[in-house]
């Protein structure tokens, strides 16, 4: 119950937070959802137009994909933690979605996402797309390289593994990558059970 007390507080402060320029142009903070207890943790970059509006992590059609794709491999939404890198929508002065610059993520992820992990401890990290898995390799001393060549690979760090893959954004209108995240959610599912995590499956 502390923990959980804990992670609501530090949820709080991002919602209300206005450290960065991300906040001025936002909607809504995006903190992430999960239970405290997820052995599983899933980071994108960075909230979306419908995450912006909602105050919620992947629930655009980007979110739908992996809500599927969990599904596929026996896993309820409800059972992992998501997240971002950043909590707040970046977005171009055009109204398009952008990658956070350094100095946004400088800023945020030492306050928010750094605290999420530690507070979480997940077994498993799945790093979406190249701006998340760039981040969470680097910052444990790994050399990022290109997604293209990573994903879906486990790469373990001191008490948990990290598993790049690609953000689901990317194979919305790709069949290709669609079907390459379809397989490494596939070896997801058995990494799972290699480190038997089967009851936080549904």
């Amino acid at each position: 119950m502390e923990k959980d007390k804990d992670l609501n507080e530090l949820h709080s402060k991002i919602i209300h937070c206005t450290k960065c320029r991300l906040a001025k142009t936002r909607t809504k903070a995006v903190p992430g959802e999960g239970p405290m207890d997820a052995k599983m943790m899933f980071i994108g970059e960075g909230p979306g137009r419908t995450e912006d509006q909602t105050g919620r992590p992947f629930v655009g059609r980007a979110g739908k994909l992996l809500d599927d794709m969990l599904k596929e491999i026996g896993l309820h939404r409800d059972k992992v933690f998501i997240t971002n890198v950043v909590k707040c929508r970046p977005v171009s002065p055009e109204g398009r979605d952008r990658k956070p610059t350094e100095d946004e993520m400088s800023t945020c992820t030492p306050l928010y996402l750094e605290k999420q992990i530690d507070m979480i401890k997940p077994a498993v990290i799945c790093t979406l797309g190249n701006t998340a898995t760039a981040y969470i390799l680097h910052k444990h001393g790994l050399e990022p390289g290109v997604i293209s060549k990573i994903h879906g690979k486990a790469l373990i760090v001191q008490d948990f593994k990290i598993v790049p893959m690609y953000h689901p954004a990317a194979a919305l209108y790709t069949n290709e990558l669609r079907e390459a995240i379809r397989r490494d959610f596939k070896d997801l599912k058995v990494l799972l059970q290699q480190s038997k995590l089967d009851s936080f499956r549904c």
